[in-house]
């Protein structure tokens, strides 16, 4: 097995789309169970890496997703997206 874990590697530029599908490799390489011990690890540690990356492209989507909603006088407004149940900066108020 080959360590493309390591720093650097392309992993980190990967969207989230590849980064998903490579996890999924990962998974199921370790839920197979076939793979020596040091490479279960390696492969722990590369699917650790991919949950990082696939957690940081969704944090930095939804950073960029906003709503449209009708302002005060009938236009649009945009404002940040919250999900159902969030408070807003000011406390919702």
């Amino acid at each position: 097995m080959t360590d493309e874990s390591s720093p650097g590697s392309d992993e980190d530029l990967l969207d989230y789309e590849a980064a998903l599908a490579r996890l999924d490799e990962v998974l199921q390489a370790l839920e197979d169970g076939k793979v020596a011990l040091e490479d279960a690890i390696l492969l722990y540690e590369r699917g650790v890496m991919l949950v990082r990356r696939c957690s940081a492209l969704l944090a930095g989507a939804e950073r960029r997703i906003s709503e449209l909603s009708q302002g005060p006088e009938g236009g649009l407004v945009e404002r940040p997206f919250q999900l159902s149940g969030e408070e807003g900066p000011a406390g919702g108020a």
